[in-house]
């Protein structure tokens, strides 16, 4: 039996859909956290000085979303067929776009980072969210699945959600906006492998 360990933060973060994907198709896992002033030094002992990693065999994985991409392969979780895939992909890279022009607002809401979080609320996240999240939510409409895609439940589903969650704790007023968007938040966390999981975490 293969054992994985995956390392991140004691926070949801970018690793946060790997451990929800991992719930979803009940893969034992060490869940390795620790603390964000604790990074100086775990840093060098880590193969890239990247977090997420996941250790598995004598292997190691980096980058959150080929963590998933490969655990979702693995688990039926990628889509199906090669056009479905494809489209999960390209969900999950534009997600990317929105998380990186969205990242520096949320570092200095998060006391993460120094700045004016007004302005890159205004600057970098709102002309984001404009053009992202009509997006998930013609995505939605289209794949008449209540998931991104046609077929049903993929990793593009956990990685954007939880982004997605984190918008509807942090900026209420714009993702309220897309009502089939908080449906599908609501959907997400009612899935019956996951709904004991997301009533228990810390948000």
């Amino acid at each position: 039996m293969v054992h994985y360990k995956l390392t991140y933060f004691d926070t949801r973060g970018i690793a946060e859909a790997i451990r929800v994907l991992m719930k979803y198709a009940n893969i034992d896992f060490e869940d390795n956290r620790f603390k964000v002033e604790d990074w100086p030094k775990i840093k060098p002992t880590t193969p890239t000085g990247k977090v997420p990693i996941l250790e598995f065999d004598g292997n190691y994985l980096i980058e959150s979303a080929a963590i998933c991409r490969y655990l979702a392969r693995k688990h039926g979780l990628a889509g199906k067929g090669d056009l479905e895939e494809a489209k999960v992909d390209a969900i999950v890279d534009q997600h990317k776009d929105f998380f990186s022009q969205s990242f520096s607002w949320l570092m200095i809401k998060f006391g993460r980072e120094e700045g004016d979080e007004e302005e890159q609320k205004k600057t970098k996240f709102l002309p984001a969210a404009e053009i992202y999240l009509p997006l998930y939510q013609k995505y939605l409409k289209e794949s008449g699945s209540g998931f991104l895609v046609k077929s049903g439940l993929t990793f593009a589903d956990f990685i954007v959600s939880e982004f997605l969650i984190t918008l509807r704790l942090n900026a209420p007023e714009i993702i309220e906006k897309y009502p089939e968007i908080l449906q599908y938040i609501d959907r997400m966390k009612n899935i019956p492998q996951l709904k004991e999981y997301y009533a228990t975490r810390k948000e």
